[in-house]
């Protein structure tokens, strides 16, 4: 079944944006009578058959919407951002993976730096096309650029940066004794409520931004023993935490 992004979903008619219905129509060749899956970014779903396809519209007629599941852990991934299409590949795979946000972060020694909206514009555009393919529920929310002291003065739990130094602790063990006791789908969602990894530079986070992460109490991560590129990092973050959420580790 082929799903289209709304705005919002309601029982009855609803009119597709002009993009949707563009793709709906023209790229897809769908017709009138066609059932569909209607999603919306915050996670809400439906059912709907197209009653019109026209070059003056698209609209789906809904009986009735599904609200959005509250499983599973959020996780917000907080990372520097590669270079060229890297980043690209990067936003598409946490989509993916089921990252609820990505933060793009401003750190000593990051040198991309994406502050337009062309660039966050474009990260939107791949993440909701992702959550169509992938059949995840809702979109993958892109923040604006954030310097790192900002997300460390943020506070919370359940908050780590991975490092390459001493004295880490596995991410899988992290998470997996988030809660105190075997992990289940739904448990880490108790215990922590959101989980916020940052992911630095490939030139390593400074001496100063390691001191403020032990300062505020975030836990330094390890991901094994190998010096990983950003987007690999942060992919595989994401791949840990999905995996233990739903308790298959």
């Amino acid at each position: 079944m082929r799903r289209l992004l709304v705005p919002e979903l309601r029982v009855g008619e609803v009119t597709l944006s002009a993009d949707q219905a563009h793709h709906a129509r023209d790229v897809l060749r769908l017709t009138e009578g066609t059932t569909v899956e209607l999603f919306t970014a915050d996670g809400r779903a439906a059912e709907a058959r197209l009653a019109r396809v026209s070059a003056d519209g698209v609209v789906a007629d809904v009986r009735e919407v599904r609200d959005a599941s509250r499983g599973g852990v959020r996780l917000t991934i907080a990372s520097a951002v590669p270079k060229a299409a890297r980043a690209d590949w990067m936003i598409e795979k946490l989509s993916e993976l089921g990252v609820a946000r990505f933060v793009p972060l401003q750190t000593e020694r990051s040198i991309v730096h994406p502050e337009g909206r062309g660039k966050l514009g474009r990260w939107e555009r791949l993440a909701a096309e992702s959550a169509k393919q992938c059949r995840r529920a809702g979109v993958m929310e892109i923040a604006e650029l954030a310097r790192v002291e900002k997300l460390v003065e943020a506070g919370g739990e359940g908050r780590g940066y991975l490092s390459t130094g001493g004295g880490v602790v596995g991410l899988g063990e992290w998470v997996a004794n988030a809660s105190g006791r075997a992990p289940r789908a739904g448990r880490l969602q108790e215990a922590f409520g959101e989980i916020v990894l940052l992911v630095g530079p490939e030139g390593g986070w400074s001496e100063r931004e390691t001191a403020s992460f032990d300062k505020a109490g975030l836990t330094p991560l390890g991901l094994g023993a190998t010096i990983l590129r950003v987007e690999t990092a942060a992919i595989a973050a994401a791949a840990v935490v999905a995996v233990v959420s739903a308790g298959r580790a």
